[in-house]
């Protein structure tokens, strides 16, 4: 009994969307690994190493303010202000967590935070428990990041002693 040509195509569409599948996969865990950086730290190796990256922007205040309970509170965006000469390829975020004293360095490409933000103002960067970051609420869209060129968005160190700092480079 001969097999019908419909069901070789079908069979041949399946079998071309799950190696799709697969690819898509193995695309997201390879940029998970390349982007998302964890390593054990104590405190003072971790102070150590927000202090370095902190010194890169001298006394530039970060652009981001967040109050004692963790909630971005205000900016200093200047939406008149020229864009600059150099814009940012990613953003950073640095974060070390006291209970299980490591940091985590992830770093997010500006297409990717455009893809997240298509067709609404601002977008959320959510930084672990209660603690969120919502662009929109602030008036910030990642044009206007990207317009800032490199900056430092964010310096917080929290009353639990978590420290998180947000960069654009």
């Amino acid at each position: 009994m001969a097999v019908k040509t419909w069901v070789w195509v079908v069979v041949a569409l399946a079998a071309l969307a799950l190696v799709g599948l697969i690819a898509l996969i193995a695309a997201g865990a390879y940029f998970v690994a390349r982007e998302i950086d964890t390593k054990p730290a104590s405190k003072a190796s971790a102070e150590q190493e927000f202090n370095a990256e902190r010194t890169r922007f001298g006394d530039e205040k970060p652009l981001i303010e967040i109050d004692e309970d963790d909630r971005a509170i205000r900016s200093s965006f200047d939406p008149n202000q020229p864009p600059a000469a150099t814009k940012p390829e990613v953003m950073v975020v640095m974060a070390w967590d006291p209970e299980d004293e490591r940091i985590v360095r992830v770093r997010l490409p500006f297409w990717l935070l455009r893809l997240g933000s298509r067709n609404r103002r601002g977008g959320s960067l959510n930084l672990g428990s209660n603690s969120r970051i919502d662009f929109e609420r602030l008036n910030i869209s990642v044009q206007d990041l990207e317009r800032l060129g490199p900056a430092l968005i964010v310096d917080h160190r929290s009353t639990h002693g978590e420290r998180v700092l947000i960069w654009t480079q």
